[in-house]
Order: C-alpha cells, then sequence, then structure tokens
C-alpha cells in the first residue's frame, strides 16, 4: 500500500476579508489599500477573499477599471494571489472575466471558491511518498 502524504510551507501572505456589496469606488478603494500593503510586503502572496460580498461590478467597463487600478501598480504585486468568491454562477463568470484582464497585464491571479485550495495554490508543496519497507 502507498500513501502519499503532503507537506505546506505556507509563504507569508497578506489576506483582506471583505463583506457587504462592492461597487466600483469600493473596488478602487481597495485596490489602492492592497497597493499600499502589496508595496511594504512585497515578498508575500495575496489573499483576496470576497465569499461574504454581493458585487455591482459585473459589465466589462467596470472590471476593466479596476484591472486597470491594479494594472497602474503591478510593479507591487510580484507574487501570487488568490482570489476566494461566492460558488455562484454569475459571481464566477464576473471573476473569470477579471482574471483574463488580470492574466494580460502579467498578474498571477487564481481564483477560487473555498479556502483551503487557495491556501494550497498560495503554498509550496513537497510531495513525500511513504511505501512499505
Amino acid at each position: 500500500m502507498v500513501s502519499g502524504i503532503k507537506v505546506y510551507k505556507v509563504k507569508d501572505f497578506v489576506r483582506t476579508t471583505q463583506t457587504g456589496n462592492i461597487d466600483l469606488k469600493r473596488s478602487k478603494q481597495l485596490v489602492r489599500e492592497l497597493v499600499k500593503v502589496a508595496g511594504s510586503h512585497s515578498d508575500h502572496n495575496i489573499l483576496i477573499d470576497l465569499r461574504e460580498t454581493t458585487v455591482s461590478v459585473s459589465n466589462i467597463v467596470d472590471i476593466l477599471e479596476v484591472a486597470r487600478e491594479f494594472g497602474s501598480s503591478v510593479s507591487s504585486f510580484k507574487n501570487k494571489i488568490a482570489n476566494i468568491v461566492p460558488d455562484d454562477h454569475e459571481r464566477m463568470v464576473i471573476a473569470h472575466r477579471f482574471k483574463a484582464c488580470m492574466d494580460m497585464q502579467g498578474f498571477e491571479w487564481e481564483i477560487f471558491t473555498d479556502y483551503e485550495g487557495a491556501i494550497e495554490w498560495l503554498s509550496e508543496i513537497e510531495n513525500i511518498d511513504q511505501t512499505p519497507s
């Protein structure tokens, strides 16, 4: 019998958890706050948890506007950014459109619907296979 054991080395990360409605103005404010933190913690990954939010940023113009706000400070974001969103169809469509904008700007951005998946992606993983002697 072979069992697989994984060791997760969690790199330091900055986490922001938001609640309530996120409109265009608040989205841009969040980006500016993240720019400040990311600039002073350039060796950290970022976890953005939006599971407890609703969004008013859904049309492509608003999505591009928020992505452009990130893009204007791309040099502050050198590491991975994990975005946790609610697991519903409409939010996933918005998240994937936003991810496409971020990918085109060179961000290492990924979407998740659960905390564990995001932490796994943000971590270095070392597989330790154990086989019986």
